[in-house]
């Protein structure tokens, strides 16, 4: 908890307590006004002993309660506020030595109070750790969530970069200039993911040319251009989105395709306004030419936990798989 803020909480309780205490001091007794001069010492010693009970229950006898230790915390409690009562009844008696400190009328009230007191120490001592625990924690969620998200961002990157070299091995046996074209893609690709993804969100037309050089990298694989079907924006306007979160879903789409005989195979869409993406993604595929689950390795699983952490409660995602038909559907809110 920061300095400023202990002092305001401080500075409360002391302005409560000695406006209480003024007003108990100045009560009239019935038939007479309490002397200024006979109050002022009373006074000062009721504003020590406060702070002595308080503070000795905000640095000391609040461990015990912390520790859950909370019989030994009672004990050391009740016994301090008895011996401060004490000490600070004598006190009163050398300075009016016709204070009767004996009668238990006279000694009771201030022992409840100086209890009291001691408990409150104790309560904003209390609260201020909790509330800077709760400080702490978020801080190490926070941090951990960051170190969560460069760990799934990181794990992209290689098995995104696999998959394009085997692309680009097959096409060196079939075009020698569709697999230079393609090497140049991937530079920019490359230069792209290495550059420009390390910050947290990136500027959406940027992602969405990102997705176009993957899209037609992948698209010299195939001799039919009404293969894949895909509709982007020319402009995103100023909207942002976390870097290389879509292209699991394409890759994913590419790599399990399979035509048969209904074209296009591939659907990609991407619509956006100032608040909201909608982004879809179709593939056709064949179980037989399944050779693992479609849903396992990095891609999906990835994306997903990616939006759960940076969209939660903003996204909504609908993935189906019927009919040899796999589909995305996710829709982001911005604001």
């Amino acid at each position: 908890m920061k300095l400023l803020l202990k002092i305001i909480i401080h500075s409360i309780f002391w302005i409560v307590f000695l406006m209480f205490s003024l007003v108990l001091s100045f009560a009239p007794k019935p038939g007479q006004w309490p002397s200024i001069n006979e109050l002022t010492p009373h006074f000062i010693i009721n504003i020590v002993w406060a702070a002595a009970i308080f503070y000795l229950s905000y640095f000391f006898t609040i461990r015990y309660f912390e520790q859950r230790k909370f019989v030994k915390y009672l004990i050391i409690s009740v016994t301090s506020s008895i011996i401060i009562t004490i000490i600070f009844l004598i006190l009163h008696k050398m300075i009016f030595p016709s204070f009767a400190i004996l009668d238990y009328r006279i000694f009771a009230p201030p022992m409840f109070g100086t209890f009291i007191i001691s408990q409150c120490g104790c309560l904003i001592k209390g609260f201020e750790n909790w509330f800077t625990n709760i400080q702490l924690k978020a801080e190490l969620e926070n941090r951990n969530l960051r170190n969560e998200l460069e760990l799934l961002k990181s794990q992209i990157n290689p098995h995104f970069l696999f998959n394009t070299l085997n692309n680009i091995d097959a096409l060196i046996q079939k075009s020698s200039k569709d697999a230079s074209k393609s090497l140049i893609m991937l530079s920019d690709i490359l230069r792209y993911m290495i550059y420009e993804t390390k910050t947290d969100e990136v500027p959406l037309n940027h992602e969405l040319e990102y997705m176009r050089n993957y899209i037609d990298l992948q698209q010299l694989r195939f001799r039919n251009k009404d293969y894949i079907s895909v509709s982007f924006p020319e402009n995103c306007n100023n909207g942002k989105i976390a870097p290389i979160l879509l292209i699991p879903f394409i890759e994913n789409a590419f790599k399990y395709s399979y035509n048969e005989g209904k074209l296009p195979v591939i659907e990609i869409a991407l619509h956006c306004n100032s608040s909201s993406l909608f982004f879809h993604c179709m593939n056709y595929y064949s179980k037989e030419n399944l050779e693992h689950e479609r849903t396992g390795g990095v891609g999906l699983e990835n994306v997903k936990r990616r939006l759960e952490l940076l969209y939660k409660g903003k996204y909504e995602l609908k993935i189906t798989d019927e009919n040899n038909i796999f589909n995305v559907d996710l829709n982001i809110r911005f604001l």
